[in-house]
């Protein structure tokens, strides 16, 4: 019983020497590296657009070929500003174009021939929103979601050859249409980060994005042009 009365007195008289000595430690300032309050991502990617409105399902009805054709490398870019350790601000900027050759499914050209134009259509987006890491910044990989809301600039031409069913008999002529304008969208954001050091960083992310717009110029009347899809990206982060 004195025995485990003197080592609780000795613990006792230990903590109560030791308590400042810890209390000092424990107020130190960090000195190692701090985390970047910023960073700018550049980034390559696959679209492919969904293709669910008017103007691609009339166009899946006449001519051959689906949304899938018009699949192509993106590229973009971010700047994230961090609001706390893990919540951040995010500006985004993403250019898109894809074109595909089409046919008439129905009508040959005297010769037999396919009767062929090139659809081209472009996205250019800027957008704002917020991320979220799941995980610090110092965690060897580092799972996020985000959102992100703006403006989409968007262009749709058709250029080749096409049918005059207006005239008798119908004819074939070469010429081009064109389509142009903005409508507002949003994204959703699912990545995953691995940073090389609290500077540079590798990360890989799946974006869907969702923005429809009302076509008019020499396509006016042809309803909604549908300019949502995924996009896969892979791209390099720098912090500072």
């Amino acid at each position: 019983m004195r025995n485990k009365l003197k080592a609780l007195l000795l613990i006792m008289s230990f903590c109560f020497v030791a308590h400042p000595a810890l209390a000092q430690y424990k107020s130190r300032p960090y000195t190692g590296p701090q985390v970047p309050q910023n960073h700018l991502r550049f980034n390559v990617g696959y679209f492919s657009p969904n293709g669910d409105s008017a103007y691609w399902n009339d166009k899946e009805l006449e001519f051959t070929g689906s949304p899938n054709d018009f699949a192509n490398a993106s590229v973009g870019l971010d700047y994230i500003r961090q609001l706390t350790e893990r919540l951040g601000l995010l500006v985004t900027a993403n250019f898109w174009d894809g074109d595909s050759q089409q046919s008439y499914r129905d009508y040959t050209d005297e010769v037999g021939a396919n009767i062929t134009h090139t659809t081209t259509v472009a996205t250019n987006s800027v957008e704002v929103g917020l991320v979220y890491s799941f995980l610090s910044r110092r965690s060897p990989v580092i799972p996020y979601i985000g959102g992100a809301g703006g403006y989409y600039s968007w262009e749709l031409e058709e250029a080749g050859d096409f049918i005059d069913f207006g005239a008798f008999p119908p004819e074939i002529f070469n010429d081009s249409f064109s389509s142009s304008g903005g409508t507002f969208g949003w994204s959703g954001i699912l990545g995953l980060e691995i940073p090389f050091n609290l500077k540079w960083s590798l990360f890989l992310e799946g974006r869907w994005q969702d923005a429809k717009a009302e076509l008019d110029g020499d396509f006016q009347g042809f309803g909604t042009l549908d300019l949502s899809g995924a996009n896969f990206r892979i791209g390099a982060s720098w912090g500072f």
